[in-house]
């Protein structure tokens, strides 16, 4: 089966998945911002555990329904899903007031 992009994000799976890779990142900023042992680094770092883990289970049904295998990535820039190559995105937002030296903070090819 083809992937739609733009049709399967306005699906509810879409949106769904979109909205889990949002809120992975504001966790990942929040634990960034933190202590490590503060009650706030604790509550970035759970909720990011849990973004990561429906991440694998959208991952693994993108994978199986379109045979295409995306990855999770953020910079200062952007953060989004792309393909490991990075040629193809499925989605890609951009920071608003952010810093145009493109360097990564993470990619998560899990």
């Amino acid at each position: 089966m083809k992937l739609n992009k733009e049709r399967f994000l306005k699906t509810e799976l879409g949106g769904a998945l979109k909205e889990c890779i949002t809120s992975w990142d504001i966790s990942l900023d929040a634990c960034r911002k933190h202590g490590y042992y503060t009650d706030d680094y604790k509550r970035g770092r759970k909720a990011a555990d849990w973004c990561q883990a429906q991440w694998e289970v959208y991952k693994m049904a993108i994978r199986q329904f379109y045979g295409v295998e995306y990855c999770f990535t953020r910079t200062d820039t952007y953060y989004g899903l792309v393909t490991e190559d990075e040629t193809d995105w499925l989605f890609r937002v951009e920071r608003k007031g952010s810093r145009d030296n493109g360097e990564k903070i993470q990619k998560t090819v899990l």
